[in-house]
């Protein structure tokens, strides 16, 4: 009988699923709201591709001996980008040449799934950030088509999902295929985001549906998500109401595998890493450009970028820094995250439909009612926000800590 990887390193990266040649593997939730691989024992034929596949049984051997770090922002899509708009000047770049993009988008009902466009008109759906694990579906499969047929293509996602298209083609096609696997944090479920989205329409929006739901601001360092009812401006959502991401922060509701992760270091496996460049110029010679509307770190982990570095430098302005300074505010680059003892009951807590978000918040030790000292810290980061001084005030913040 065959056996795949247990639920507490298994990463959902969806190989095992797309790899099956009877389809006798499926991807069900969990009790978590995580996707597990399941085997149909009846469709099974134990050819044992499922574990010749999987990037956890049988690891993949990566050595970035010589990568090159740059602080990017995109001269076009800074605006309507998480950060310095690095996606899109690959996107763009690939989509220049009659290639296609992977990558991971909400739908209207909010479910987080990885799509493919070929389309510069689609870009959009592809952007901004989302902190909940995408399903993969039968991507892989798309992919491989697509290569076969000669077509370039750009995949981004979570280093476990690179990982498992990796293993899944076998090998990586090079000059048609340009992954980028993302600093990632960790990731909590669908099942979980679900559960938080009626919770937030049962008390925060009374009854009415959400029409969009926004992680955190374009074109900003601000991490304050809002939603937005039927045509009604955006509203931010603020202590208990952000209950989700309070516990993202805290590490509460990941999958298993991420506090074990194995991409948590330098040895990245995409061709390019691209994350938020948190502390640049605090840690490193000063940065010539303005920080204030956010910063892309893009670390080219196999000696990558010259092919394009001309078409790159059309879209955006880039600047080679150093691996120290990419990783010294990225603590994911070093290690993965501490699995916070209290993880098993926040997420039972957030799971269950009869506990609101306050009472979510307060037994999880989240902010969940207004102080003084929450009002003053919350007046205080609003206004460095508008006055774009975020990156300063940090650096003021580094300083005297170190002092």
């Amino acid at each position: 009988m065959i056996k795949l990887t247990d639920k507490y390193h298994c990463t959902g990266c969806s190989a095992c699923f797309n790899i099956c040649p009877k389809q006798a593997i499926s991807m069900k939730t969990d009790i978590e709201g995580f996707l597990q691989p399941s085997i149909d024992q009846e469709k099974c034929i134990e050819c044992g591709l499922c574990v010749k596949h999987c990037p956890i049984i049988n690891p993949i051997d990566t050595q970035c001996l010589k990568q090159e770090v740059y602080a990017v922002i995109s001269k076009k899509d800074r605006k309507v980008s998480s950060s310095g708009g690095a996606f899109s000047v690959f996107a763009k770049l690939v989509l220049s040449k009659g290639g296609c993009i992977y990558g991971a988008t909400i739908n209207e009902k909010f479910y987080t799934h990885h799509i493919r466009i070929d389309n510069i008109k689609d870009l959009h759906l592809l952007r901004g950030s989302k902190y909940i694990q995408s399903d993969i579906g039968d991507c892989f499969q798309l992919v491989k088509k697509d290569l076969r047929n000669g077509q370039m293509v750009l995949f981004t996602g979570t280093p476990c999902q690179i990982a498992g298209l990796y293993k899944y083609l076998g090998r990586k096609y090079e000059n048609l295929l340009i992954t980028l696997d993302l600093v990632c944090h960790g990731v909590p479920s669908q099942g979980a985001f679900n559960e938080y989205i009626k919770k937030v329409e049962s008390l925060v929006t009374k009854g009415k549906k959400i029409k969009e739901f926004r992680f955190r601001k374009f074109n900003t360092w601000d991490y304050s998500p809002a939603i937005k009812v039927s045509d009604t401006k955006w509203r931010k959502l603020n202590l208990w109401e952000n209950a989700y991401m309070n516990a993202f922060f805290e590490g509460y509701t990941f999958r298993e595998s991420c506090f074990h992760c194995q991409y948590c270091n330098t040895n990245r496996i995409g061709t390019f890493t691209i994350a938020d460049f948190w502390g640049i110029g605090r840690h490193g010679v000063p940065f010539k450009k303005n920080v204030s509307c956010g910063v892309s770190l893009v670390i080219d982990n196999f000696n990558t970028i010259s092919t394009y570095k001309e078409q790159i430098c059309k879209e955006a302005y880039i600047e080679k820094r150093t691996i120290q300074e990419a990783i010294a505010e990225q603590t994911n680059l070093k290690n993965p995250i501490p699995r916070h003892p209290n993880r098993n009951k926040a997420i039972a807590l957030l799971m269950n439909p009869n506990i609101t978000l306050k009472e979510f918040s307060k037994a999880c030790d989240l902010p969940w009612k207004i102080t003084l000292k929450y009002l003053i810290i919350k007046t205080f980061k609003d206004i460095i926000y508008i006055l774009g001084l975020y990156n300063v005030y940090k650096t003021v913040n580094y300083k005297l800590k170190k002092s």
